[in-house]
């Protein structure tokens, strides 16, 4: 089967749902989407995905199956399995929604590393253009944009975030309650992308019924692309294969790539665009050498502290976010910046009953100065993915790592806390434990029979539950540099802010893969609009950052065609 239109979009994530919407409000322009995944009808929202726990990240039909990650480098980290949206609406349709802009310095290094136009001052605009912010007003928001934002008021937070709030206070940290403007140091309340009852994704809130309804815009959903079409440094289009196993080829006037920081230097790579040596090494043809293709990864690296609950500091409440606080802090280490530490503060885990017994306090480093990169396997490059964060290649990634996790310990252990919880540790087999986080009835027995067992005899269930989970006591390594060093190394892991990979910069930098506006370097007709051209990742859930991104992408995209 072959189609034409004018814009290609490939991956319909964040980016993709936002080209999407905006390209086609120019009615003379024909747009295809083509995304991997399911559909989600704006109008039969399943209920997995509109809760705003959210349940949907536990629901493997929605992300891609088999994609395995390095958190160090291939050679001395094993591969582990690793959640990328694969639904329309990608990332925003299964995560948890906190719409977090980041710091302004975040997009200043953006602007010095070669991304004209990307400071501060630039893309505020546009940050006020996605968002209704419900809880505050003036020149730093935006009131009449396709995202909701909400804050949860102290009287809703949970048991542990108040609490959490008081040892902040105890130890200088100050109350900031719109992060997203100031940006000082502080126990912050946490913004959310929801409607009152229901999540408010990108694929939701771009992609809704009257977008859908636009006759010059075709969404194709379970159509995987292969191969992106080139002719004469021109790319014209890609190939795709639908579900039923048929071939779909869509030739394209422009395409623009939105698959996201994994996926979109994968197809790049497998249209043989990127590094040479590493083509010819998977037996691919050069079509455009680009080094920087696939390298520059990023992500936050993470190492969760749990906590079981006591019965006052159970959240027994039903649809409501996990988290409505977050401690942000900066490590004051020579050449970083500020606020490049952070802590996650979740009430509750996972969506069935045992869940709500344990609290996660997880530090997270939020301007990592390593870098990993994607790669295909040279054994099977149309198939396997081959990605490796390379945390802790630069050694004031794992300094600031100790640092934060030795705060969030002490917070943790903190006399005021044991009301509402115990003694904090960590899982070094969280990924093992993932098969009982999914979406079944099973599990969801064996929660509830596990949340009964803690309320009758909680010593009994924790030696019980410890024959499945391995669990380490933090107070058993975090007095010790040494040990706390070594474990952070064996057991970091990471959020799925996945960014930088396709990064842009100036045309005569050769490790830049696009120009400040997403065009290719070296091709006619390629755009690349999501988060994969990041140069750092911003310091904060790249939820925004993406739908920023996108929005100003199809803004060029826009006068360039009206040209």
């Amino acid at each position: 089967m072959m189609l034409e239109c004018d814009y290609l979009i490939i991956g319909g994530g964040a980016a993709g749902s936002v080209l999407a919407a905006r390209l086609s409000e120019s009615s003379s322009a024909r747009i295809i989407l083509l995304e991997a995944g399911r559909d989600v009808d704006p109008d039969r929202v399943p209920q997995d995905i509109a809760d705003i726990f959210p349940l949907s990240t536990f629901n493997p039909d929605y992300t891609w199956p088999g994609l395995k990650v390095h958190w160090r480098q291939r050679e001395n980290s094993p591969a582990v399995p690793f959640q990328q949206g694969r639904v329309l609406g990608g990332g925003s349709t299964i995560m948890g929604m906190w719409a977090v802009r980041g710091m302004p310095q975040d997009y200043d290094d953006w602007e010095k590393a070669g991304a004209a136009g990307w400071s501060w001052s630039s893309v505020l605009p546009y940050f006020r253009k996605i968002e209704t912010d419900h809880d505050f007003r003036g020149d730093m928001h935006g009131q009449d944009g396709p995202l909701p934002i909400r804050r949860q008021t102290r009287e809703e937070w949970s048991s542990l975030a108040q609490a959490m709030e008081g040892i902040a206070a105890a130890r200088g940290h100050e109350l900031i309650a719109d992060m997203n403007a100031d940006f000082r140091d502080g126990y912050c309340v946490l913004p959310i992308s929801r409607h009152e009852t229901r999540r408010a994704s990108a694929g939701l809130c771009y992609l809704d019924g009257a977008a859908r309804a636009r006759p010059n815009l075709t969404v194709v959903t379970d159509a995987h692309v292969r191969k992106l079409i080139v002719e004469a440094n021109q790319v014209r289009g890609a190939v795709a294969r639908r579900k039923d196993g048929t071939e779909l080829v869509v030739q394209a006037r422009h395409t623009v790539l939105a698959a996201g920081a994994i996926f979109s230097p994968a197809l790049l790579l497998r249209s043989g665009i990127g590094p040479g040596e590493q083509l010819k090494a998977c037996g691919l043809d050069v079509v455009l050498e680009r080094e920087g293709v696939g390298r520059n990864l990023q992500n936050h690296p993470l190492l969760p502290a749990i906590a079981w609950l006591t019965r006052e500091g159970r959240d027994a409440r039903r649809g409501r976010p996990p988290a409505s606080t977050y401690l942000r802090w900066s490590s004051r280490l020579a050449d970083t910046p500020e606020g490049d530490l952070g802590m996650y503060i979740r009430s509750y885990l996972v969506w069935h009953a045992l869940g709500r017994h344990m609290a996660m306090v997880g530090p997270v480093l939020m301007r990592p100065a390593s870098r990993g990169d994607v790669r295909l396997d040279p054994k099977d490059p149309q198939r396997e993915i081959s990605v490796a964060f390379n945390f802790f290649s630069d050694p004031r990634d794992l300094e600031r790592m100790m640092i934060g996790f030795r705060h969030s310990a002490e917070m943790l252990a903190d006399p005021a806390l044991r009301s509402v919880c115990g003694d904090a540790f960590v899982l070094t087999n969280a990924a093992k434990l993932n098969r009982y986080n999914a979406l079944s009835r099973a599990n969801a027995i064996r929660g509830q029979l596990a949340s009964a067992l803690l309320r009758l005899s909680p010593g009994i269930a924790h030696r019980v539950i410890s024959h499945f989970a391995d669990m380490t006591p933090v107070k058993s390594f975090v007095n010790d540099e040494r040990k706390l060093a070594d474990f952070i190394v064996e057991n970091v892991t990471a959020t799925n802010h996945v960014t930088g990979t396709c990064r842009m910069g100036r045309v005569d930098d050769p490790e830049a893969v696009v120009d400040p506006q997403g065009r290719m370097i070296g091709l006619e007709g390629l755009t690349v609009a999501d988060a994969s051209i990041m140069p750092n990742v911003p310091s904060g859930n790249t939820h925004l950052a993406t739908v920023m991104v996108a929005e100003r992408i199809a803004e060029h995209l826009l006068r360039r065609g009206r040209a």
